[in-house]
């Protein structure tokens, strides 16, 4: 293990959230560098989500004479972070929407970067959003009082299993174990579970989804966080029913290899269930049914976040990103988007009203986890991306054989202490 401290220096070049912490004031809008035509609007969000928002666009841009153009984003909340704010830091943005995660909303706000939209998304549409949700808002979604993000994602971990193949899933962490020295088989590549946990945030969501089972503050670096840790490295090397290279894993490889039939129970976002419904030819309700997430010391938990809609406050066609910010988060239109993505799926009204005895299983899902008291709010940190990076360097280190737990864990300590500065 290579034991050199790292500076403050160093560790803010790994995250592009250090330039956007240290530029514009709020809502400062420099001359625009891209020249577009104005009657384009460019949404940047992920892919996956591109078909549902082509098919209610017709009427966006009947209504309207604009044309949308889609652009794909990362899944990874701070790969998104270094991507925009590189781009808004040399004075220019090339989207005039965006989809913002928890970890790059907050950040961009602070720096001035996101157009407030308070005068631009109506009462009716905040009203449609359960009491929960909105407690949210003043930390995720905006700054000094002002919002500068609007909700599209209702995200929680839920925990997908193979009825067909194991019958009942595990439902506590030592049946997990039990139960994943029975299914996997490490020669051939099938595993009991497995997640993305890559770096760039997709570790840090597996160990903070965890540490909710266990009652810690991940960062406090506390004894639940330390449970959670070993309890992820005692299914990659002591029990091996987590597949090692998971560490170079994303969202897509470990959707392939459940859909390959190698995985047998998993904790995954919403979105998975049109990817898996996608492949019609491998696609059965039992192949992907939700379960509660099996129960730490602590209990069960699952922490809920999401990504939402933004303006740049560079937006080279603003009046247009507004009216499509309106228009794609307005209470008719986000039940279309819930259902042509369950990745769009909130528990605001509208939804809620459309989907009513439909029968749909992410819907289903979130009602069995309210009621079971799953869903746990989102560890917040004002620098998050940057805490979740610390979170990440610190604890990668056990994982990966490094250092010890006890050596990680101050590591982190002093990591995140340092952005106290």
């Amino acid at each position: 293990m290579n034991n050199r401290k790292l500076s403050r220096r160093d560790f803010l070049k790994t995250t592009g959230a250090a330039a956007a912490l240290a530029v514009a004031p709020k809502f400062y809008a420099p001359p625009m560098l891209n020249r577009r035509r104005q009657n384009t609007v460019v949404l940047k969000i992920q892919s996956f989500a591109h078909d549902a928002i082509k098919a209610v666009l017709p009427e966006f841009e009947e209504a309207t004479g604009l044309t949308v153009e889609l652009e794909s984003g990362v899944s990874s909340g701070v790969e998104h972070l270094t991507e925009v704010s590189t781009a808004y830091a040399a004075g220019d943005s090339p989207w005039d929407v965006v989809s913002d995660s928890d970890e790059s909303a907050p950040v961009l706000a602070r720096a001035g970067w996101l157009a407030p939209l308070d005068d631009v998304i109506p009462q009716e549409t905040w009203d449609d959003f359960p009491q929960g949700m909105k407690d949210a808002l003043p930390l995720f979604y905006g700054y000094d009082g002002a919002l500068c993000r609007v909700p599209h994602e209702f995200a929680v971990g839920y925990f997908f299993y193979r009825k067909d193949l194991i019958g009942e899933p595990p439902t506590t962490w030592e049946e997990v174990i039990s139960m994943g020295k029975e299914l996997s088989d490490p020669d051939n590549g099938v595993w009991a579970t497995t997640d993305a946990i890559s770096r760039g945030a997709l570790m840090y969501v597996y160990l903070a989804y965890l540490t909710s089972q266990t009652g810690g503050d991940i960062f406090a670096m506390d004894e639940g966080t330390a449970e959670a840790t070993q309890f992820l490295y005692d299914m990659i090397e002591t029990h091996q029913i987590f597949p090692k290279d998971a560490i170079n894993m994303n969202y897509d490889q470990q959707n392939e290899l459940y859909m390959d039939d190698r995985v047998m129970f998993m904790r995954q976002w919403p979105f998975f269930q049109s990817v898996a419904e996608g492949d019609t030819e491998w696609y059965a309700p039992e192949k992907v049914a939700i379960g509660l997430p099996p129960a730490g010391p602590a209990g069960t938990g699952s922490w809920w976040g999401g990504w939402g809609f933004t303006v740049p406050a560079l937006a080279p066609n603003m009046d247009g990103a507004k009216e499509l910010i309106k228009f794609l988060t307005s209470n008719e239109v986000a039940p279309k988007l819930a259902e042509g993505q369950s990745w769009f799926i909130m528990p605001r009204a509208s939804i809620l009203e459309a989907f009513k005895d439909k029968g749909n299983p992410i819907v289903d899902a979130m009602g069995l986890y309210a009621e079971e008291n799953v869903i746990k709010p989102r560890p917040f940190h004002p620098r998050l991306a940057e805490a979740q990076t610390a979170v990440e360097d610190a604890l990668s280190l056990f994982i990966t054989g490094q250092a010890t737990l006890e050596e990680a864990l101050e590591t982190g300590k002093e990591l995140l202490a340092e952005l106290e500065e």
